[in-house]
Formats: C-alpha cells, structure tokens, sequence
C-alpha cells in the first residue's frame, strides 16, 4: 500500500481530503448529540423499542473514539503540511468550532437540567413537609373530635341522670350542685379542657344548665350562711356524715383550699355542724364564713344563684384540671 507521503506529494487533495473526512465524523458525532437532544418522549421510546438508540449510541461512540484518535495524529502531521489548503484548515476550522460549540452547549443544557432537578427536589421536599404538616393537623382535630364527643357523651349522661332526678336524691340542693360539678369534671369533660384548652364551653353549659333546673329558688341576693345553714339542716342524719366525707376539706392542702373558698366554707359548716350541741356554734356557716376569711382567703357574704353555681363550677373545675394535669402519664 501506498504510504500517506507519497500519495500526498501524488494528488496533493489527498491532505484536505483527509481533514474534511475526520472533521465528517465530528460533525456526524455531534448530530448524534444533537439528535439525542431533540428527541421527544415518544421518539426516545421507539428508538429503545426498535434499538436504533442503541446503535446510534454505538455509532457516536465509535467515532468519538475514532476522531479522538485520528485528531492526535492527522491534525498536526496535515496541518504543518504546506500541501493542506487554506480551504481544508477553513473547513476544519469551522468544523471543530461548531463541534466544541454544541458540547459546551450541552455541557450547559445538562447543568440546567441538574440545578432544575435540585429545585424540583426541594420543592418536592417542601411539598412533603407541607403534606406531613396538613395530616399532623387533620389528626389533631380528628383527636380533638373525638375528646369532645367523649366529653359531651358523659356531660348528657350525668346531667340527665340529675335531671332526671336518678342520683344525689333526698340532698338538699346545694350538696347536688357541688357533687354534680365534681361528677363532670371528673369525667371525659376535664380530659377535653386539658387538650383543647377550651375552659368556657361545659362551663357555661352545666352552669346555664342547673340554673334552668332551679327555678324554685329565688333570683336575688340573700346571705351565704342562710343558704348553707339551711343546707346542713336538711341533710338527714345518714348523710351528714356522707357528705362531709365527700367534701374531704381536712385533708386538702392549703393551696388548693385558697382557690376553693366556697368549697372550704361548705364543709367547715357541716363539721361544725356535727359538734355536739353544747359546743355547736349558734350559726355554723356564719362561723364558717370567718374562719375562711380569716384563715383562708376573702369570701363574700352574700350571693345570688347564678353567683353561686358559677363560684362553684369554676372552683371545683379547676382544682380537677390542676389535679389531673399534675398526675404522671401512664
């Protein structure tokens, strides 16, 4: 075979000849990238169907080697050859550029595609967060539905047992509105005030409540210590002793007796109340009522109903809502 020296000083195009064919198969390289790039999802789909992706893949591997190759020995053995013509360096000139062109651009397009992933990611991670922070909050209400149901289930069965007059009977009023309140707040009603920090809703519900059940007591102001007085003459014998037992007043703290001043004064008259007659204070509640002022905290001397199931329901309510939220989880 011919050498390439000989043939070139022979038919001098044999050297452009040669540059504009390897400069060819660049540029049949890049249409490859080209091609590749332009590709709509349907297109890309049937070349891996029909496996023309595969071997157009092969194909530009194949003369991106080959040109790689050849560019390292031809270039600088033609292009320090005079006989190359200011045509072929043109032509390869213009070839290579437009070649190094459409890498960088592709090079580029890549790089958009990446930093467009990353934003698809974090808007994806955000999108995640939101969706986490929307079911966190469904699950709170579906919680806190689910309380109050619970708390409005025992509030109508133990009023309209009282109602209903099936419990607290043969009590002198006052001791049922006490025991009443504390039967509620000792239930569901307590757990759904502690979660939701709704502290109005059964409150003023059981006190508009008990208010409308009372319609045979006056609606005025009158003495605190008539009310208790009358109270404790009341209670038959049997349960006098039940229900100093229930209000327990001895063995409470201090703290908790300074935030129930009604409370306090209730069962400080019915222990006095159950001294013997010869030490037995005239009037208990009156004497309960300065013990309390003067021991526990101020209370006044007069009330009317709705002053006094209020006092009541916010004393008795409380105390249950500190108790239990200072109890250890189980």
């Amino acid at each position: 075979m011919e050498s390439f020296e000989r043939l070139q000083r022979r038919v001098p195009l044999v050297s452009d000849k040669t540059l504009v064919d390897l400069v060819n198969g660049i540029q049949i390289s890049r249409g490859l990238v080209n091609y590749r790039k332009s590709q709509g999802f349907f297109g890309k789909l049937l070349d891996n169907l029909t496996g023309s992706d595969f071997k157009r893949q092969m194909l530009l591997e194949g003369n991106l080697v080959a040109g790689q190759e050849a560019l390292h020995k031809w270039v600088l053995e033609l292009t320090d050859s005079v006989t190359v013509s200011k045509v072929a360096l043109y032509t390869t000139q213009t070839s290579l550029l437009e070649a190094r062109n459409a890498i960088i651009n592709h090079r580029q397009e890549l790089l958009d595609h990446q930093q467009k992933l990353i934003a698809f990611g974090e808007e994806f991670n955000q999108l995640v967060k939101e969706i986490h922070g929307r079911v966190d909050q469904l699950e709170s209400r579906l919680k806190k539905l689910e309380i109050k149901s619970a708390a409005k289930d025992d509030f109508d069965r133990i009023f309209s047992s009282w109602s209903a007059k099936e419990t607290y009977t043969q009590l002198p009023w006052v001791f049922q509105v006490v025991f009443l309140v504390r039967q509620v707040f000792s239930s569901s009603v307590a757990i759904y005030e502690i979660e939701s920090g709704d502290t109005e809703y059964f409150r003023d519900l059981l006190g508009n409540k008990i208010i409308a059940e009372s319609q045979h007591l006056p609606d005025n102001f009158f003495d605190l210590y008539q009310l208790y007085d009358l109270a404790w003459q009341q209670l038959q014998s049997t349960d006098l002793d039940l229900a100093m037992g229930l209000l327990e007043i001895r063995s409470l703290p201090r703290e908790r007796l300074v935030e129930m001043p009604y409370h306090f004064t209730l069962g400080t008259t019915l222990e006095l109340a159950s001294l013997p007659g010869q030490v037995r204070p005239e009037k208990p509640a009156e004497s309960a009522i300065e013990i309390c002022r003067s021991q526990v905290t101020k209370l006044d001397y007069t009330t009317d109903i709705r002053d006094f199931v209020r006092q009541n329901i916010q004393e008795i309510a409380n105390d249950s809502i500190t108790i239990l939220s200072r109890s250890p989880k189980l």
